[in-house]
């Protein structure tokens, strides 16, 4: 089988086209590693450069007792639609995009929409650095009264939220979180461990703070200990109506 696993990867690098120098450039491994795999010199190749090889092809390993759905799906172009301005050059390719679906509005008010919720669907280019190697994406919607992340995000922006991406061990990043009750925000997010280390404090704060104080939670007694239940993905990308800015 992982013979089988190496030769499907040696396979797929060589039908890209690529140089090895170039492969080896975009998906940050090691060129001289790469060389002698792709020579036969060796017959498999490191953990850490199969994680990136297997990121830049837009597909992720499933462990059994996982779950293997995706939220985010690839996309196959049927007649599209070309804007005036892409009329004389070579349309899209549908490997280079997915489609994440946004599933509803995150705010103060409304909460977090479940996923089979799928409003819309939004296509989003693989190859942006903030892009690259994800899958697990959804898209939110700021809710249209919620003005807590301004000037940053504002009412009605679109999110795109990687739920694969729930580490809060560096404060600051911004994140789509849930109350204790389960109601959906987009905050900033910083975790310290509490006096007698039985126990970590939770702090959502807005970039608007002087309008919204920041939220302190217990991530034993409101969470369950669980981070999972109070962090549903990292804030990597977002959409903004800019006709009114």
């Amino acid at each position: 089988m992982a013979n089988d696993f190496f030769e499907i990867i040696r396979h797929r690098i060589q039908a890209t086209g690529m140089s090895q120098a170039q492969f080896a450039r975009e998906t940050g491994v090691q060129q001289g590693s790469l060389s002698r795999f792709l020579k036969g010199e060796q017959s498999s190749l490191s953990g850490d450069t199969v994680a990136k090889i297997v990121a830049f092809f837009g597909a992720r390993l499933v462990f059994p007792g996982e779950d293997s759905s995706e939220p985010a799906r690839d996309v196959c172009w049927v007649n599209a639609r070309i804007m005036p301005a892409g009329e004389h050059v070579a349309p899209p390719v549908a490997e280079d995009y997915l489609a994440a679906p946004l599933v509803g509005e995150v705010g103060a008010g409304p909460g977090y929409l479940p996923q089979d919720e799928v409003q819309s669907w939004f296509l989003i280019y693989k190859h942006v650095p903030a892009i690259m190697g994800r899958r697990n994406l959804i898209a939110v919607e700021i809710g249209k009264t919620s003005t807590s992340m301004l000037p940053l995000l504002s009412p009605g922006d679109i999110v795109l939220v990687d739920r694969d991406d729930i580490d809060v061990s560096h404060a600051g990043h911004i994140m789509l979180v849930r109350d204790p009750e389960g109601a959906g925000m987009v905050k900033r997010v910083s975790v310290q461990s509490a006096p007698g280390g039985k126990d970590f404090s939770i702090q959502f704060y807005s970039d608007n703070a002087a309008t919204n104080p920041p939220l302190l939670y217990s991530l034993r007694e409101d969470y369950g200990g669980e981070i999972s239940n109070a962090i549903v993905g990292r804030v990597i990308w977002a959409w903004s109506d800019v006709r009114g800015k």
